[in-house]
């Protein structure tokens, strides 16, 4: 299959890179599309944690204000897991990184869940989600996230049971919780043996 670049306009150079791609590609049939015209938003790879203690069956959750959401027409404050852009491809690490600065725990051990694009009709992102092992019992740090970002994070441990009865009262409302709250109910056992 076959992709032509036709053009590429800058739109916006920031957080996320906007352009407008004039482009044709080739059709299941064999022939190419007329010349069409996407947005992209082009940004770096993230990662996401569910941080877990499989001694005490505790998760942390957090809670920190999303304007894709508010602006959707609700709340803004989304009940999700730790997350954050990746500043290099050293995926492990930044992953450790993030559940450090936004709950204050250190991970022990960590588990690939999987990778993948989180919107690809628009996006580049591929989001790597992990289950990061900890000891809720000892907390290195108090968590809330870097004033420089602007993060104002509420940190929520709670039991897996209690995390689970929000997830299926459809209190979660973004993808990487819910898969990785999926997940984490297929494999509990395992980890807690």
């Amino acid at each position: 299959m076959k992709v032509e670049i036709l053009e590429r306009t800058d739109l916006h150079r920031g957080w996320v890179h906007l352009e407008n791609i004039r482009l044709r590609y080739q059709r299941f049939d064999g022939r190419m599309t007329p010349e069409i015209q996407l947005e992209t938003l082009s940004r770096t790879h993230s990662v996401a944690v569910l941080p877990y203690d499989p001694v005490t069956d505790t998760v942390i959750l957090i809670r920190q204000f999303r304007i894709g959401a508010y602006l959707a027409g609700e709340p803004g404050w989304c009940l999700e897991i730790v997350a954050g852009n990746c500043v290099d491809n050293d995926f492990p690490a930044n992953a450790r990184r993030e559940v450090l600065e936004e709950v204050g725990w250190t991970v022990t051990e960590l588990r690939p869940i999987l990778s993948y694009f989180t919107s690809p009709n628009l996006s580049n992102e591929r989001l790597h989600l992990f289950l990061g092992i900890i000891d809720s019992t000892n907390r290195a740090d108090s968590g809330g996230g870097l004033l420089h970002e602007h993060e104002d994070i509420q940190v929520l441990p709670m039991p897996f049971s209690q995390a689970m009865a929000r997830a299926a009262a459809g209190e979660f409302n973004t993808s990487p919780s819910i898969l990785a709250m999926q997940w984490l109910a297929q494999h509990r056992d395992a980890l807690r043996q």
